[in-house]
């Protein structure tokens, strides 16, 4: 009679265990490398494209858009240096320069023209129009398409992009709440940006109904920042800069002179930074994110590389619009932060 050994089964069972737990590694394995076959062939198929970036000068707001266009493209199978050609330029808030760029990007047989601000949409569509070139435009970062002559009924060229128009009344509503004694609002922009100049008029128009007086400073480089803002002080109850390249250029420069003013000073801004120095010393930012921006951009870039007509795509508008109010400013002030705005859904974001 055949006697089994019990004193094995453990040793069997064990062994089984491992090899089930072998071959599932090997499964998960096996799917994770096809997985990644899979994305690095999506990139190989894709045909090579090359596109052209002019933006206008070197802070965070732009620079993030330019991160989120790229991270776009990449999600797209786009790669740079893999099917994937940029040419990128900077002006360096050089309007001559930006001219050049404009020109050079015009004649490099790119297969979409990329700009970064109003005044690189306007060198780059003036080039490209210019040379007769069919080549499409996306442009993002651009408050008033309309104002500055970029919308395709107005050029009748191949032209899309991405508008950061600010929610003005958004804003005039945080002013009621946040600051409640406001009378005097201390704007300075740069009178060449045909995007500042709108958003001016506009807030002039909408604070004048609430009895709160503008007081304007104009700077046509960043080097003359630093006198402006001190014109202001004195005069003024609080600062705000609509998304204007000069300024922003320059922005801790305004921060250090405010901070400096015998009273204090609070600053409203468009959100374009995530810099610590800046969220921590402004009173509150409301605005788009401009990583959003970036990537929404993106969005539309890969699109007319896939075929689709620039002129087909209407231009666009972010969706989510942020309101953040800093806790440790508001208290220095002895400010109430508000939970929500009247006319709007849009929630108040606290920090620190």
């Amino acid at each position: 009679m055949h006697t089994t050994n019990h004193s094995s089964l453990p040793g069997i069972t064990e062994s089984i265990n491992r090899l089930a737990v072998l071959a599932l590694f090997l499964l998960v394995l096996s799917s994770f490398l096809s997985l990644c076959w899979g994305e690095t062939r999506l990139v190989n198929q894709a045909p090579h494209r090359k596109i052209g970036i002019s933006q206008i000068i070197d802070h965070t707001a732009l620079n993030t858009v330019r991160t989120g266009i790229l991270e776009a493209l990449q999600e797209q199978g786009y790669q740079e240096g893999v099917n994937l050609t940029i040419l990128s330029e900077n002006a360096q808030g050089n309007m001559a320069l930006s001219t050049q760029i404009a020109t050079k990007l015009a004649s490099a047989g790119l297969d979409v023209a990329v700009a970064i601000s109003t005044p690189s949409a306007q060198t780059l569509l003036h080039a490209i129009h210019k040379q007769g070139s069919p080549l499409p435009i996306v442009f993002t970062a651009v408050t008033d398409p309309k104002t500055a002559k970029l919308e395709p009924t107005e050029t009748f060229m191949p032209i899309t992009g991405i508008s950061d128009a600010p929610n003005l009344p958004v804003l005039v509503q945080l002013f009621g709440k946040l600051l409640p004694h406001l009378k005097k609002l201390g704007l300075m922009y740069n009178p060449s940006e045909s995007n500042s100049v709108a958003t001016a008029l506009e807030l002039k128009k909408l604070l004048a109904l609430k009895n709160i007086e503008v007081i304007e400073v104009t700077v046509n480089q960043t080097a003359e920042v630093a006198q402006a803002v001190q014109t202001l002080m004195g005069k003024v109850d609080a600062l705000y800069f609509p998304q204007d390249n000069t300024i922003v250029a320059a922005l801790q420069t305004v921060i250090q002179i405010a901070q400096q003013s015998p009273t204090a000073l609070p600053i409203v801004l468009p959100i374009y930074s995530e810099d610590p120095y800046v969220t921590r010393s402004v009173l509150a930012m409301v605005g788009y994110d401009y990583r959003d921006i970036g990537y929404d951009t993106g969005l539309l870039i890969a699109r007319i590389l896939k075929g689709d007509k620039a002129s087909e795509i209407p231009i666009q508008r972010p969706t989510h619009l942020k309101v953040l109010v800093n806790q440790t400013e508001a208290q220095k002030l002895k400010l109430i932060i508000p939970e929500k705005l009247e006319i709007s859904d849009i929630p108040i974001i606290k920090y620190h």
